[in-house]
C-alpha cells in the first residue's frame, strides 16, 4: 500500500469554518467518547480496550439507520465483526437494534443497526473491542487496532461505532486508566490527554481520527498547536525528527497565510509497510520499522502534514469518493511535500531532486501513464500502477502550470497565488471546486491553460519544462526500467494469492516463480515502483514445499526525465 510518496489522505477532513451562533441559537449536542484499556498482559499486549459512545441530539424513526461501524474501510479488516458486550439504550431503556451489512463498494463494507422504534435524545453505546496481538503486520492503511510495547492504537474507523448521521456536535475523548494501572496516558487527534473539539464536528470527523494510549512517546503540544504521539521503538531518537516536522508546520502556516487550531502526528510499527501514511482529521498517521532512517520520513510527513492546508476537491465535487478528483489534493501534496521543506531551508538541493525524481521516474516508466483520470476510481484499490497516477500526474502537472503562469505573468504571479486565493474562497465558507479552479486557471493562462489542464484529465503526459524548479536544476533523459511484477497483479487480489498470467522471460520466472503458486506474504507495492533499485521478496507454496524468491520487479527500459543540477 501507499508508501511515504503515496501516503493516503483520503479520510482528510476540511478545516472547520468557525461561524458566530446567535444567542437564541439551540446549544449544540455533544459526542463523548470514553476509552478504557485492559492492564497490559505479560507480554506488554492490550488485549482489549472497553468503549464507550454517549451521544447527544439523535433522531430516527423506527427502521432508520442509527448507527454505523465499517467492517473493512479502504480494504482494511476492522474490529467491527470481533466487538463483544454491545449494548446501546436511551432514555427509553435498551434499544434492541437490528444490525444490516452492506457492501458499498469492492473495498468497503458495513454494519449499520437500525433502530427498531422512534429514538430521541441522548444514546449510549457501550462495547469492548478484543486486541489481536498475534495479528500480522499489514501492507494496508493503518486503520486497525494494534497492540505492543503496553500500548494500542487505532483508527476511528476501525472500532468506534458512531452516529449514522451528519449531525455536528461537539466532540471529546476521555481516557479512563483505571484498569489498565499507573503510568498510562492517552492522545487522540483532538489532543494529548482528554480533548475537545473546538467546533462541532460530523461523526464522520471522529471516524477519521487517531486513538492512541498505553505508554506512548509524545512531543507535547507547540505554540502552534503541532503535537506527537508514536508506539513502539524506533531505531532512532524520533524527537528530533518530530521537532523538524513542527518547524515545518509552522513554515506552512506562514506560507500559507493560516494555519489549524492544533495538528497531530501518530507513528506506529509496521515490519512489512514502514513509511505509508494515511491522512485524518487535522493529523495524520504513519509507519516504522527497525530499518527506518529520518530523512525516508520527513518527505511523509511533508506530505501529509500539507492536507490540513491542501484538500482534494473530492467532497465538494465527488460525493462517490472522489479518486478520479484526487489529482488535486494529492497532486498539490506531492508538489509542495519538497518545494516548501526546499525553500525553508529544511532539506537540501540534494534533498529535493531525489523526492522529485522518484516521481518522475515512477510516472514516466508507468505503462499506465496514459489512463485518464476518469478511470482511476476503478483501479485505484486494484493496481498500483494506477494508484500513484494522481500523486505523481498531479505533481508534475502543478509544476508545468506553476511555469506557465511564471512565464505568462512575467515573474509576477505563480501557482501558489492560485491556491491561496481557492483556500481562501473554501475558508469563506464558498464552494472550492473545479468550477472555482478553471476560472482561476483561465484567468492566469487564458484557453491555453484551460486545454493542457483537460489533456491531463484525458491522461495526455505531462512534461513540465527543462527550468520549471528553478534555473539551478535542469531536465534529462535517461534509460530508466518499468515496474513489472512479472505476472498478473490481480493475482493479489485473489485468496489465496495464486499467481496467473506468469510473464515468459520475466525477472519472476527466471527467479523461479511459476504459474499456479501461491503467494504467502504480502508487500507494500508502490514503494516498490519508485526505487530502480528494489528487490522484491516472495514467500511461495507449491504443493507441499515452500520457497523464497527474491528478483528486481522491472521489465523493458524505457527513456525517462529526471532533473539535476545545472551547477
Amino acid at each position: 500500500m501507499p508508501d511515504r510518496r503515496v501516503a493516503l489522505s483520503l479520510l482528510c477532513a476540511l478545516p472547520a469554518v468557525i461561524v458566530g451562533a446567535s444567542a437564541s441559537a439551540a446549544p449544540e449536542p455533544n459526542l463523548r467518547v470514553t476509552l478504557a484499556p485492559a492492564r497490559p498482559d505479560a507480554d506488554q499486549h492490550v488485549r482489549y480496550v472497553d468503549v464507550t459512545v454517549t451521544a447527544e441530539g439523535m433522531s430516527g424513526a423506527q427502521g432508520a439507520p442509527l448507527l454505523r461501524l465499517p467492517l473493512v474501510a479502504n480494504t482494511v479488516v476492522t474490529s467491527g465483526a470481533q466487538i463483544t458486550g454491545l449494548t446501546i439504550s436511551d432514555r427509553q431503556g435498551t434499544i434492541a437494534a437490528r444490525v444490516e451489512d452492506i457492501d458499498e463498494d469492492a473495498s468497503n463494507r458495513t454494519r449499520f443497526w437500525r433502530a427498531p422504534r422512534q429514538i430521541e435524545g441522548t444514546v449510549t453505546i457501550q462495547y469492548r473491542v478484543p486486541v489481536d496481538a498475534d495479528a500480522p503486520p499489514l501492507a494496508l492503511p493503518q486503520y486497525e487496532m494494534r497492540t505492543e510495547l503496553g500500548g494500542f492504537s487505532a483508527a476511528g474507523n476501525a472500532f468506534l461505532i458512531l452516529p449514522d448521521d451528519k449531525t455536528p456536535r461537539r466532540a471529546s475523548v476521555e481516557w479512563n486508566f483505571s484498569a489498565y494501572g499507573p503510568g498510562g496516558k492517552g492522545v487522540s487527534s483532538l489532543g494529548v490527554g482528554n480533548a475537545a473539539s473546538r467546533t462541532a464536528l460530523p461523526a464522520g470527523d471522529l471516524s477519521s481520527m487517531y486513538y492512541m494510549g498505553g505508554k506512548p512517546g509524545v512531543h507535547p503540544p507547540a505554540a502552534d498547536g503541532f503535537f506527537a504521539a508514536w508506539q513502539g521503538t524506533p531505531p532512532f531518537p524520533m524527537t528530533p525528527l518530530m521537532d523538524w516536522a513542527s518547524d515545518l508546520h509552522r513554515y506552512y502556516g506562514t506560507f500559507f497565510g493560516y494555519a489549524p487550531p492544533s495538528f497531530g502526528v501518530f507513528g506506529r510499527t509496521n515490519q512489512r509497510n514502514p513509511g505509508s501514511g494515511i491522512g485524518l482529521t487535522d493529523s495524520f498517521a504513519f509507519t516504522f520499522n527497525d530499518t527506518s532512517k529520518p530523512a525516508e520520513l520527513r518527505s511523509l510527513l511533508a506530505h501529509e502534514m500539507l492536507h490540513a492546508w491542501v484538500n482534494s476537491l473530492e467532497a465538494s465535487m465527488d460525493a462517490a469518493g472522489g479518486l478520479d478528483r484526487s489529482w488535486f489534493g494529492e497532486g498539490l501534496a506531492v508538489h509542495y511535500q519538497r518545494l516548501l521543506p526546499y525553500r525553508a531551508g529544511l532539506i537540501t538541493a540534494e534533498d529535493f531532486l531525489s523526492d522529485l525524481n522518484e516521481t518522475a521516474a515512477r510516472y514516466y516508466t508507468n505503462i499506465k501513464i496514459n489512463v485518464p483520470n476518469a478511470d482511476i476510481p476503478a483501479g485505484f484499490w486494484r493496481d498500483t500502477r494506477i494508484r500513484v497516477l494522481p500523486y505523481d500526474r498531479g505533481s508534475l502537472y502543478f509544476a508545468a502550470t506553476d511555469a506557465a503562469i511564471r512565464r505568462a505573468s512575467g515573474g509576477k504571479r505563480s501557482l501558489d497565488d492560485l491556491v491561496r486565493t481557492m483556500l481562501a474562497e473554501r475558508r469563506a465558507g464558498r464552494p472550492m471546486d473545479e468550477a472555482l479552479y478553471r476560472r482561476l486557471l483561465k484567468a492566469d493562462l487564458g484557453d491555453a491553460g484551460i486545454a493542457a489542464f483537460e489533456a491531463m484529465l484525458r491522461g495526455q503526459v505531462v512534461l513540465p519544462p527543462s527550468d520549471a524548479f528553478g534555473a539551478q536544476f535542469r531536465r534529462v533523459e535517461k534509460p530508466l526500467r518499468r515496474f513489472d511484477l512479472g505476472f498478473d497483479p490481480a493475482s493479489l487480489l485473489a485468496r489465496p494469492k495464486i499467481v496467473k498470467g506468469l510473464i515468459p522471460g520475466s525477472n519472476a520466472q527466471a527467479a523461479g516463480l511459476r504459474e499456479g503458486d501461491e503467494i504467502l506474504n504480502t508487500f507494500s507495492q508502490d514503494g516498490l515502483q519508485g526505487d530502480q533499485q528494489a528487490f522484491l521478496s516472495l514467500e511461495v507454496k507449491r504443493g507441499d514445499e515452500k520457497l523464497s524468491l527474491r528478483y528486481q520487479p522491472r521489465g523493458e527500459t524505457v527513456s525517462a526525465y529526471q532533473w539535476e543540477s545545472a551547477q
